[in-house]
């Protein structure tokens, strides 16, 4: 199984740099603060989520007020002024992503084939789909995948469906990030209305 998933980091790095050129040319001149590699619970999907400040108080602001009976005044005036945010860190809200037909579709293809093939041996092996997904992000993150504000980016690993998710993105965080980004990420919570 390590093989595999030494492979696959191999695959996911290849398809996140085709992924990425095709989400720039979507987000032109906006700033991305975030970027996120999404996989579900049993570690068959991934995706590439990408978010832009733009994006977020766009958003935000259509939440807000959407929303804004179940809201307390504090928060309508932290959404206002953009203190707090509803979606900052939700990969699930964002703007961006590889969408269909992307190459991180045919790396989630190949893992459900995987899974399929022998899903206890799978199930056992899924730290080595986190070291290798977070490997994969650490080599694009190297070779600049967002260009010249690659550094300014902050960058995690996430699930989807699953209560795992914080300790997942905690983790990946903290290996992927320098201290300065990785400690906002961590006060996310007290960003969020």
């Amino acid at each position: 199984m390590k093989q595999f998933f030494d492979e696959n980091r191999l695959e996911v790095v290849k398809a996140g740099k085709e992924d990425a050129k095709k989400i720039l040319n979507q987000i032109g001149k906006e700033q991305i603060y975030g970027a996120a590699l999404v996989t579900d619970s049993d570690c068959i999907t991934l995706y590439l989520a990408v978010n832009t400040y733009e994006k977020m108080r766009e958003k935000d602001l259509k939440y807000m007020n959407m929303f804004q009976a179940h809201l307390t005044e504090e928060q309508i005036e932290g959404l206002k002024n953009g203190t707090l945010s509803m979606t900052k860190w939700v990969p699930a809200e964002w703007a961006y992503s590889d969408g269909r037909g992307s190459e991180l579709n045919n790396v989630s293809t190949l893992l459900y084939q995987k899974e399929e093939a022998n899903s206890a041996e799978y199930a056992e092996n899924t730290a080595l789909f986190f070291e290798a997904v977070t490997e994969a992000w650490r080599i694009l993150i190297t070779d600049k995948i967002f260009g010249e504000k690659t550094e300014d980016i902050t960058y995690f690993v996430s699930m989807s469906d699953d209560n795992r998710s914080e300790t997942i993105e905690n983790y990946s965080a903290s290996q992927l990030n320098r201290q300065e980004l990785y400690e906002a990420f961590l006060k996310r919570a007290e960003e969020k209305a």
